[in-house]
């Protein structure tokens, strides 16, 4: 009878152990689910800002390339030019040397040979300016800074500042003959771009030709002088540069 009541009392015993063991783990299991549950709702806010960021960027991708395609959609407006007739390119006789140099132009069938660098002077401001001859170039291009339209005898004039080699600043105003629009691969949507004559000497060529006006003020080369102003009047020989003589003034 006493050890039967004995295994009774350590069966209690035991019992009230395992009881009061029970609520403490359930409060730790509690504490991990609501960590959890704390952790999946960081998640998910995260989840929906990054979902609100995704659509505005959608938003404003779309908005952007439908101002693109409703952009390329217009037609280009190009205005009928109505030009002065340039006046005809002078070719002087070459001038004489009392000895010949290592560049020496030789001309055939009355061209010059320029290189792949060359220096110009507009008139009749006598402005010097290094020109990159680019034959893959169609027009003729002049760096002018500070462009101000302005009307003379009803015509449209532009005023301009052109740095020289010198670091000269020389203001010129030219009659505008048309505007074009130029597209390059850095501005695919193109500029629209004053045409104007100017009166050029390079080496022994002297005439009046035609060049859009831009500021190229961030690059390297001033000038660029395409197609329209060697044709028929200079080869060029892309290895060399600066083959032609800088006439003097008013020559």
């Amino acid at each position: 009878m006493r050890g039967h009541f004995a295994a009774t009392i350590a069966l209690l015993l035991g019992g009230c152990v395992a009881v009061d063991e029970q609520p403490a783990r359930y409060e730790e299991l509690h504490r991990e689910v609501q960590g959890v549950r704390n952790d999946v709702a960081t998640a998910s806010d995260a989840v929906a800002a990054l979902s609100g960021l995704v659509r505005d960027r959608d938003a404003s991708f779309s908005l952007r390339l439908e101002a693109i395609e409703h952009e390329m959609a217009k037609p280009i407006q190009v205005p009928t030019p109505i030009c002065k007739a340039p006046e005809p390119v002078v070719l002087q006789a070459p001038q004489a040397c009392e000895a010949p140099s290592a560049t020496t132009v030789v001309e055939s069938e009355e061209k010059i040979t320029v290189g792949q660098l060359e220096r110009i002077r507009i008139e009749p401001q006598g402005a010097v300016l290094t020109a990159r001859i680019d034959t893959g170039a169609n027009s003729n291009s002049l760096s002018a800074e500070d462009l101000v339209y302005f009307e003379r005898d009803g015509d449209d004039w532009v005023r301009f500042n052109v740095r020289t080699d010198d670091g000269q600043v020389t203001t010129m105003e030219r009659e505008v003959q048309r505007h074009v629009r130029v597209i390059q691969q850095s501005d695919p949507q193109g500029s629209r771009r004053p045409m104007v004559f100017l009166r050029v000497r390079l080496g022994n060529v002297l005439g009046n030709f035609e060049f859009n006006l831009t500021d190229r003020s961030h690059l390297r080369h001033p000038v660029i002088l395409g197609r329209e102003f060697l044709a028929d009047l200079m080869l060029v020989d892309v290895g060399q540069e600066f083959l032609q003589p800088l006439p003097d003034p008013g020559s």
